[in-house]
């Protein structure tokens, strides 16, 4: 029988739009089952791990919803109340989606497994749709897909170290360089999309921004001479940094804040890149064995660095001939083979770990590899071929992580258990001078320093601090929180002083009272924080406006004096 309704062209789109989604939300299930669902259990490392750090910032996101602080900028949830400002550093954007199923019902370890679905979903989605935007070829956009989100290095983020503001980051870098690539080969006025692309990367990982900035000189520098001839390419790349920038006010002003008013242990931690780095051959062995252990590309994008080797010459579209060479050049980068020693100690030092480049690698690799250069999957059944054994090598690799250390495989009801102070191996935000070991032995109440008082009625609600007290005389009382910038005592009655930082007291509130009263603590948006979310909000309604309306033909930008087009 003859399903003629098959015949019409948009019954054949629709079906390959439900198929396309179908396919992706099912390799998104399979590539996790084996650390998340198989058996009930969730493998991860317990204890002071990425994994319980990420997932205390979707606990404290999820409780501040609960108060209804829907942008919070202290996270109280971290060391039990005494709070951690994380929101400030890593922006919470990404966790929304995770902290909305904590209030419908979901456990943590639900939470995770359903976030992390959803994670696999938009990348595979985005990236195929980045894809397609250019090449219009529906097998290359799924090798692209497949090969970019099944990625080793990217699982290893993902199923091993648990790290979701780098995981965040993966969904969009497509999008970004979608806009690298108009701006310097294609319609250099669709540079919006590196805008967009830039600033959801921004509010996903604070490191990624400035590995992307260093992919955008080093292309700028390959495009030298196109852009010696069409200088206004650079114009457009000046447009999308500006908007980049306004965008992502509401992140970089209150962070800038913070370091002008406080010393943290980020601002003065040694670099640490010529230990991060890896040695070729660990590299190269890493890759081969295409395990998610250790940070490494795996083995289809190593076998395809060392195609693009040996046929670097074979490749003929430029942007295709930069990318491969960029990808390979920055493999190298990511080892012992560059001399990081004379990086050490320069801004650069922020990287921490130069396998971080692999990101980069995996991006520009599989782009290679999709577009196919050398014509080595010209065929539906080759590119089918190359889409399954990805995904069997994805599958392979979960399994083996999960067979090679069998006892990080736990309960739900263990995962679920969450450890507070989990803030990060390197405790970046906390002020020069804390110590996490005294914070956690300590009791959670106000203490008298100094002077005389009777304190009673001691309340903690998120940010919000309040005891009585009554017969003090210049008392010194410290309060357990960390004494951020942007906490205060305004509203407090009696006689109680401005909150000041106690320095010998591992930096928490300190407040002097006399008399009797009550002291009230709870941070306060400061006003370079309203300022910055409203300039970022309004940049985005104004730049969604302006593409709306240039979309829609209502107003001819070319047609304006000053905006007028030459080219």
């Amino acid at each position: 029988m003859q399903l003629s309704f098959l015949k019409k062209k948009s019954t054949k789109k629709t079906a390959v739009i439900v198929f396309t989604i179908l396919l992706f939300l099912l390799v998104s299930f399979l590539a996790l089952y084996q650390t998340q669902f198989s058996h009930g259990k969730i493998w991860s490392y317990l204890g002071t791990s990425d994994d319980r750090f990420h997932m205390m910032r979707i606990e404290g996101l999820y409780h501040s919803l609960q108060r209804h602080q829907f942008f919070p900028f202290v996270n109280m949830s971290f060391m039990n109340g005494f709070g951690y400002i994380v929101n400030v550093f890593y922006s919470d954007l990404l966790l929304y989606p995770a902290a909305f199923l904590r209030l419908i019902g979901f456990s943590s370890a639900q939470t995770l497994m359903g976030y992390y679905l959803l994670v696999n979903f938009l990348t595979f989605g985005i990236s195929f749709l980045c894809f397609y935007k250019i090449s219009q070829k529906y097998f290359n956009s799924l090798v692209f897909s497949f090969v970019y989100t099944l990625s080793t290095y990217r699982l290893h983020n993902l199923l091993f170290r648990h790290d979701l503001g780098e995981v965040g980051a993966f969904i969009f870098l497509p999008i970004a360089m979608l806009g690298i690539y108009e701006i310097f080969y294609g319609n250099r006025k669709k540079w919006w999309y590196l805008t967009f692309g830039m600033t959801a990367i921004i509010y996903s990982h604070a490191i990624s921004p400035i590995l992307v900035t260093m992919l955008i000189i080093i292309v700028g520098l390959c495009q030298f001479k196109e852009i010696k001839k069409h200088p206004k390419r650079l114009l457009s790349l000046g447009w999308a940094a500006l908007c980049s920038l306004l965008l992502s006010a509401a992140y970089f002003l209150p962070m800038i804040e913070q370091l002008r008013h406080t010393k943290f242990v980020l601002t003065q931690s040694n670099g640490i890149l010529p230990k991060g780095a890896t040695s070729f051959f660990d590299m190269s062995k890493w890759s081969l064995n295409n395990g998610l252990g250790e940070p490494n590309i795996g083995i289809v994008l190593f076998i395809a660095a060392v195609v693009i080797v040996l046929s670097f010459t074979k490749i003929k579209d430029k942007a295709i001939k930069d990318f491969a060479l960029i990808g390979v050049i920055l493999l190298l980068c990511s080892t012992k083979v560059f001399p990081w020693v004379i990086l050490n100690h320069t801004p650069f030092k922020v990287i921490q770990y130069p396998w971080r480049f692999d990101m980069l690698v995996t991006l520009l690799l599989s782009i290679v590899v999709a577009s196919d250069p050398l014509h080595l999957f010209n065929s539906k059944l080759a590119k089918s071929g190359l889409i399954f054994f990805t995904l069997l090598f994805s599958i392979s690799a979960s399994y083996r992580l999960v067979q090679g250390s069998p006892l990080q495989f736990v309960n739900q009801s263990e995962y679920n258990q969450l450890e507070p102070f989990s803030i990060g191996a390197g405790q970046e935000y906390l002020p020069q001078g804390t110590s996490l070991s005294d914070l956690q032995r300590m009791p959670h109440k106000p203490r008298i320093t100094a002077g005389k008082a009777k304190i009673s009625q001691f309340k903690q609600y998120g940010t919000r601090l309040s005891f009585d007290f009554k017969n003090a005389k210049n008392a010194k009382v410290d309060i357990p929180i960390i004494a951020y910038y942007g906490f205060q005592s305004t509203q407090s009655e009696g006689k109680v002083s401005s909150l000041r930082v106690d320095k010998r007291n591992n930096n928490l509130a300190q407040v002097t009272i006399n008399g009797s009263g009550k002291v009230v603590v709870d941070y306060f948006e400061t006003m370079t924080q309203k300022v910055a979310r409203r300039i970022s909000f309004l940049s985005l309604l104004i730049m969604v406006a302006m593409i709306f309306i240039n979309k829609l033909n209502l107003v001819d930008f070319g047609r304006i004096e000053g905006l007028r087009s030459k080219e």
